[in-house]
């Protein structure tokens, strides 16, 4: 994966951004506003958090793809740079104007 600028006329680069913006809504409403994380301190937070999101990405991605799972994790490894260089884009209001900051 390359690390390519937002391309909003491209309709992988479109899908990438609609659900990453659900999941930062999802993960944004539980950090601030779920009854079930009111009693967490922060670090117990991102910790449920951070499972949730792996075992949700394990699973779904056990469904959708005949891989083994050290194929899968390979495909989650190869990703991180890239992922890590637009959250720190984001972060950083490198982003198209029209982006939701969470």
């Amino acid at each position: 994966m390359t690390a390519e600028p937002f391309n909003a006329s491209d309709p992988f680069d479109v899908a990438t951004e609609a659900v990453r913006k659900d999941i930062a809504d999802v993960i944004h409403r539980h950090w601030t506003k779920s009854p079930e994380m009111e009693q967490l301190s922060p670090e117990a937070k991102f910790q449920a958090i951070m499972v949730a999101l792996t075992v949700s990405l394990a699973a779904t991605m056990k469904i959708m793809i005949t891989a083994s799972d050290k194929h899968l994790m390979d495909i989650i490894k190869r990703s991180l740079p890239s992922a890590f260089a637009t959250a720190a884009g984001i972060i950083a209001d490198n982003v198209d104007p029209r982006e939701v900051r969470h």
